[in-house]
């Protein structure tokens, strides 16, 4: 094999350096590095100058590719089947395709090498999970997460865990800490908010359930979208509507009547109200037993 030793190649008339024609195999030993002067070139500027090639194949460039900031330090390194990119500052890839193209990143392996994606989609702005070959998850321009069916405006979250004990499948928290939970055991689900007396002071007994009880207007009824193509009611419930139940119990309500947002009722917050105007109307009933038994006895 012919060897040619140089320090330096210029290209003539600033034309550029070539190496190779097309369809020349150019090989890179294992080992060898190539280092940039501090200046913009094909490996990316200044911050990117060193480019370690320990591991490449002649055929596949990318396997076992280190790029490393100028301000890192440490012993990091690619093996044979690893892309890192280290940096103590700023570092980020950039992915470009036309207006109406895509950018994506395949994983998968000799026999399926796009079973798994992240793709993104200029056209229509958004941005694509698959599995199994199979779009999964769809995040669109406006922030809308669509799982499941993803084709459509339909979708489902299925969330799994191991065993048939109490399982916590969602945990809601906020600014003071965990609020609520979702829950699974062998055979139920269930909605849990929190509770604790530790979290609560001011405790005052409820004394006008039956009152408060009084203004509430339970009805029977159906939703506008409860009918079949004919026009027929589908399916009637039992209920409230929400402006009707605010004035009396208002933190089971959200939302404002007649507003943008259509108001939304969390019928577990009437609970409270149904247990003490029961208890008020068991005391009132085993009042008027007793009187009864003391007349039977007279």
């Amino acid at each position: 094999m012919s060897e040619i030793q140089a320090n330096k190649l210029s290209p003539a008339s600033g034309t550029g350096v070539q190496l190779g024609d097309s369809g020349d195999v150019i090989t890179i030993p294992s080992g060898a590095t190539i280092t940039n002067s501090g200046t913009a070139n094909g490996f990316g500027g200044a911050a990117d100058n060193y480019f370690a090639t320990s591991g490449l194949s002649n055929k596949d460039l990318g396997v076992g590719l280190h790029i490393k900031n100028s301000d890192t330090s440490g012993s990091v390194s690619a093996s044979a089947d690893q892309l890192v990119l280290e940096a103590n500052s700023d570092m980020g890839m950039t992915m470009l395709a036309a207006t109406s193209g895509e950018c994506f990143i395949n994983f998968g392996d000799s026999g399926d090498n796009d079973i798994g994606q992240i793709r993104y989609h200029h056209s229509t702005n958004h941005m694509s999970f698959h599995t199994n070959a199979v779009e999964r998850i769809r995040l669109d321009g406006s922030g809308v997460v669509n799982i499941g069916d993803t084709s459509s405006s339909y979708g489902y979250i299925q969330s799994n865990r191991p065993g048939t004990g109490e399982q916590t499948h969602i945990l809601f928290v906020n600014g003071s800490g965990p609020v609520g939970t979702i829950k699974t055991n062998s055979s139920s689900t269930a909605y849990n908010t929190s509770s604790d007396y530790r979290l609560k002071e001011n405790e005052v007994a409820i004394s006008d359930g039956i009152e408060r009880l009084k203004q509430l207007k339970p009805y029977r009824f159906n939703f506008k979208l409860d009918k079949d193509e004919e026009g027929n009611v589908t399916k009637t419930v039992d209920g409230f509507f929400a402006h009707e139940v605010s004035p009396v119990v208002p933190e089971a309500i959200s939302g404002e009547k007649d507003a943008e947002e259509m108001q939304g009722i969390d019928q577990s917050k009437l609970v409270p109200l149904l247990t003490s105007a029961l208890q008020e109307a068991i005391t009132k009933i085993e009042t008027l037993e007793a009187k009864v038994e003391t007349l039977e006895k007279a």
